[in-house]
């Protein structure tokens, strides 16, 4: 699916920082579960709007609602991981 844009939401005191991405179509539960594919993934589905959390350990933390076309990335490290990255694996994925 294709990132139609990248909003700015928060420079951290840590150093990391978090984007939003609008991708061009609803993210699904498939969508959810490929980019958690061997990684941490707690999915809520009981939620009125099935709320969703990836981790991949010192890399980034993404998390959405299914259903919606945005999503928040929580980049760990920009000097070593950048949301170019992010984008070119998850192009893989999904």
């Amino acid at each position: 699916m294709k990132v139609i844009e990248v909003r700015h939401v928060e420079d951290c005191f840590d150093g990391s920082l978090i984007k939003e991405l609008l991708f061009e179509a609803a993210i699904t539960k498939e969508m959810i579960f490929a980019l958690g594919k061997n990684e941490k993934v707690q999915y809520f589905a009981d939620f009125a709007r099935p709320f969703f959390k990836i981790r991949v350990d010192g890399l980034f933390d993404l998390k959405g609602i299914e259903g919606n076309r945005s999503m928040r990335i929580h980049i760990k490290n920009p000097d070593s991981y950048s949301l170019e990255d992010f984008i070119e694996f998850a192009s893989g994925i999904i």
